[in-house]
């Protein structure tokens, strides 16, 4: 029993050493919302947005990003697989925080999703549902 310990404690002291990779503590909160103020998300959209007629209706997707600086990051938006547009941010500093917005007019329903791009690989992503 005493061995299993031992062996326990070892292990997780060598775990606890190894180098944490670039993506494990560089995205502190990432979400969608209404709108973004004094550099926060006013709330968190939910997994479904329903399609609102006779208006645009605008998405923004909040990213706060650590110990990145001197990195670029794009937000991909995409629309069932097709991609919409391409936001990138070059972070200037250990703690950054990002945000793009996208206009949803009817029509483009399906499935939206944003991913984190850094250095070319996919880091993060999220999607939500436009529905009609």
């Amino acid at each position: 029993m005493l061995r299993t310990i031992v062996k326990l404690v070892v292990l997780s002291s060598v775990l606890l050493t190894l180098p944490m990779p670039s993506w494990a503590a560089s995205i502190a909160r990432a979400q969608f919302t209404n709108d973004v103020i004094e550099r926060e998300p006013i709330d968190k959209i939910g997994p479904t947005i329903q399609v609102q007629y006779g208006g645009i209706q605008k998405v923004y997707f909040y990213t706060d990003l650590r110990d990145m600086s001197g990195d670029q990051v794009v937000h991909r938006w995409t629309l069932d697989g097709d991609v919409m547009a391409e936001i990138p941010f070059n972070i200037g500093g250990d703690r950054w925080r990002v945000w793009s917005s996208k206009r949803l007019l009817p029509g483009f329903d399906g499935t939206w999703a944003v991913d984190i791009v850094q250095n070319g690989s996919v880091i993060e992503s999220h999607s939500f549902e436009y529905i009609d």
